[in-house]
């Protein structure tokens, strides 16, 4: 199995439901892309803080791969593996309106690729914590320039 599919949105199969719980909470970029070495500004738009829990925001880098193995008949398979390769998260107030953050993009992280074997996906997330159940959780996709 390829990285084809990172069109559609490799996801992890609880992200549906995790979108639909939450409600009142948005997440978008002042810029559509950014290069390596500058900050990515975060919009967080707060409609209804009521049951998001602890908001935080965040700049997410996953990488994607593919892994070959061989199972005990010898027959070898391959397939699609995920890894965070960059992570930040800053604290956002539990308030309605519009928050901005800024979120830096090491100039020594990856870049946004897509290939057929290995590629790299960013994103802003805002969450919410919350005790029981799912985290509420938006997200927007980004572009990381070289």
């Amino acid at each position: 199995m390829g990285l084809q599919r990172l069109g559609h949105r490799l996801s992890h199969p609880l992200d549906f439901v995790r979108q639909r719980r939450t409600r009142g909470l948005q997440v978008d970029a002042g810029e559509g892309e950014v290069r390596r070495g500058a900050d990515v500004e975060a919009l967080v738009t707060i409609s209804n803080p009521k049951g998001l829990g602890d908001l935080e925001v965040g700049l997410v880098c996953t990488e994607y791969y593919d892994e070959q193995s061989t199972d005990s008949d010898g027959d070898t398979s391959r397939a699609t593996v995920e890894e965070i390769a960059h992570e930040n998260w800053l604290p956002v107030e539990e308030v309605t309106g519009v928050q901005s953050v800024r979120l830096p993009i090491p100039a020594s992280a990856p870049f946004s690729y897509e290939g057929t074997c290995l590629s790299f996906k960013w994103e802003l997330v805002a969450r919410g914590h919350r005790s029981r159940g799912l985290d509420a959780q938006a997200r927007r996709d980004l572009s990381v320039l070289p």
